[in-house]
């Protein structure tokens, strides 16, 4: 997944090298969890796999040591992240509807 532009400044400098050390030499170009190999398609969804590198138990951009890392396909990387993305669309709404109601009854 690509760095988001507003996270982009918290992530180290050698983000690129830690994030392809990951996936070329530790994963071997497959993925951690699910075996998925860079390039093919994917066992169960058939798309083309693309490796990512994933924050794993801290999700902090900070957070980059190479045991919080993981090297996964977008279906793993996905599956991942989508508590915190749910959970960050809810917020989102709801700070949506709050302004709406802003400034109703003043």
């Amino acid at each position: 997944m690509p760095i988001r532009p507003e996270n982009k400044e918290r992530y180290p400098n050698d983000w690129k090298l830690r994030s392809r050390f990951i996936r070329e030499y530790r994963a071997k170009w497959r993925c951690e969890w699910c075996g998925a190999r860079q390039g093919e398609p994917h066992p169960v969804t058939g798309s083309r796999v693309i490796l990512t590198t994933a924050h794993i138990y801290d999700k902090q951009p900070e957070s980059c040591s190479l045991l919080n890392l993981a090297a996964l396909c977008q279906s793993c990387h996905l599956g991942h992240d989508a508590p915190e993305r749910r959970a960050r669309i809810r917020r989102e709404k709801y700070k949506n509807q709050l302004s709406i109601f802003q400034g109703v009854g003043a």
